[in-house]
């Protein structure tokens, strides 16, 4: 900044009173702006079927605050010829510190979570032709892959009929041209896992706010020693003239480093993402504007002497801020509101009572019968699953295909008797009265099975293990799970409902707690993860689903 103030613009004069009206108006507009879609954005985000919490709303309120002290240090800048020098320094320094440490936070975190989603989901995934095999004999055959990863069962109808046999033709005419992961791919899609999953500890919103407030104390101290050691922004006495480039230089500097070097780094490595948050857009957003206006700032203000007198170039600061909060606030909470609205409208007729009981017969949308219909398409639940790693809940998708799993070997050890008549009310089916199928000799045999009458046909994941065995019956069964599936029972339990586990699935305390209660007493009930089961399908179906179509 110069010393000498052009005539026509120094305080007192109309020019002076006109500009410092304007902006006067504008901040005023821009606070109740930002105070109101900040609020209504946390609000809303407490509806999970938002999605606005993916967007880690902690850290979007850290950013828009660093954003909004960042558009006042700018519009006051615009409004006032000089003004406090120091104060000016610290709404700088502290406001894009924030704005900038938490994008990046929040750019890290997307990255990281978004692969442990995807690399899951592709190591889970099993060979399409033995989905095809599946469909085909109604065997679930063992998927050879690492441990602790999910296994991908196939989701299909009830029988085997015309129309699936062209489904499963089209399947395996797709994957017949696509050559299939070798080991090699595989050990190397796990490494990556692993490198990852190292990563989550600090992906967490605590360990990324540590982060930021380090930052910000560290932009503290950087500010004092300024203040101590450059009398322009000394506190006292106090200057109300002061020079942009020295005093500015060092956070200057550390915002070329984030704008140049860090931003299109993690651009680099997220571009391939199928973000479907937008998260990337912010950040693509953050460094487009930033750097625009950091070259014009520079420009305006340390060559353009006389125009800066009629219109500071520090000013220029708000429009970043402004279109950055514009698009990691205003935009996704646009969004998450017709969001909220598509999903309730597909909910006319299917609410969560009905999604708990789904052996009640209850009219349902025409939505809800196309999502039960996809569920049931090989090729169309596949596109609905790598959609399902974009919204970052492969965990879902993971927990219902784990269920089918679960159904499948159930099914093919424990077969009911044949029965004279309809089984009574108080009839109890244990593994005293419930004798074994007989499987295959071996699951890598070159002949075709051919279905026997223990064979499993498979049943739609909105079927229970209960109903299967049972054909629908509405008799009372107590039904246990084979004790060679305990194991299996404990791992579902340790990787989707253990609050510790990177692949929880959020599910209610109450049906959390029941089956806490029954795993404690060691009630292995075929029904025992039939209420999660439902809550997630719900789930699938009001978030996932209806971003789905929308796509």
């Amino acid at each position: 900044m110069t010393d000498t103030i052009l005539e026509d613009w120094v305080a007192g004069t109309k020019n002076y009173r006109t500009r410092a009206s304007i902006i006067a108006g504008v901040s005023v507009a821009y606070t109740i702006f930002v105070i109101v879609t900040l609020v209504m954005f946390i609000i809303v985000a407490r509806n999970k079927r938002s999605g606005l919490e993916k967007r880690s709303v902690k850290l979007v309120f850290i950013q828009a605050l660093g954003c909004y002290l960042v558009g006042v240090d700018g519009l006051v800048t615009a409004a006032l010829n000089n003004w406090v020098c120091f104060i000016r320094l610290w709404l700088f320094n502290i406001g894009f510190m924030l704005s900038l440490s938490a994008m990046f936070a929040r750019a890290f975190h997307l990255m990281v979570v978004y692969k442990v989603h995807e690399l899951t989901s592709k190591l889970s995934l099993r060979d399409p032709m033995q989905i095809i095999n599946e469909m085909a004999t109604g065997i679930t055959q063992p998927a050879p892959i690492l441990p602790k990863i999910v296994v991908h069962s196939s989701l299909v109808g009830h029988g085997v009929e015309h129309m699936e046999k062209q489904r499963a033709s089209a399947l395996r005419s797709k994957f017949s041209r696509t050559k299939l992961s070798s080991s090699e791919e595989q050990i190397r899609d796990m490494q990556q896992l692993k490198k990852y999953r190292r990563l989550l500890p600090y992906a967490t919103d605590r360990m990324l706010i540590t982060f930021i407030l380090i930052s910000l104390m560290l932009t503290m101290v950087l500010s004092l020693v300024i203040n101590i050691t450059n009398k322009q922004f000394a506190v006292r006495p106090v200057q109300i003239v002061c020079d942009f480039f020295w005093g500015f230089l060092p956070v200057t500097a550390i915002i070329i480093v984030y704008f140049f070097i860090v931003f299109p780094l993690i651009l680099w490595r997220i571009w391939g993402n199928r973000d479907a948050y937008g998260i990337r857009h912010d950040l693509i957003i953050c460094d487009t504007v930033g750097i625009v206006v950091l070259i014009v700032t520079l420009i305006w203000v340390n060559v353009l002497h006389e125009t800066q007198q009629i219109w500071p170039g520090l000013s220029y600061i708000w429009i970043y801020a402004f279109f950055l909060h514009i698009s990691s606030v205003f935009v996704p909470l646009l969004n998450a509101i017709k969001h909220n609205k598509s999903a309730l409208e597909g909910n006319n007729h299917t609410s969560i009572e009905a999604s708990m009981a789904p052996r009640v017969l209850l009219p349902l949308s025409n939505r809800r019968a196309n999502f039960n219909r996809m569920l049931d398409d090989p090729i169309e639940y596949n596109k609905f699953r790598t959609f399902a790693v974009s919204c970052l809940s492969s965990e879902l998708t993971a927990f219902i295909e784990e269920y089918q799993v679960l159904k499948a070997k159930t099914i093919a050890i424990l077969r009911p008797k044949s029965m004279r008549g309809r089984p009574s009310d108080s009839t109890i089916c244990t593994l005293a009265n419930l004798e074994p199928t007989t499987l295959p000799a071996s699951p890598h045999s070159t002949s075709s099975p051919k279905p026997s009458e223990s064979a499993y046909t498979p049943t739609s994941i909105t079927t229970s293990i209960l109903d299967t065995l049972t054909n629908n019956s509405k008799s009372t069964h107590n039904v246990i799970f084979p004790s060679q599936l305990f194991d299996n029972l404990k791992a579902v339990y340790w990787d989707y409902i253990d609050p510790n586990s990177y692949t929880s699935v959020n599910a209610s305390p109450m049906v959390v707690r029941r089956i806490d209660e029954m795993m404690n007493n060691k009630d292995y009930n075929v029904t025992l993860f039939d209420e999660l089961k439902d809550e997630v399908l719900f789930m699938l179906y009001s978030d996932v689903y209806t971003r789905y179509i929308r796509k």
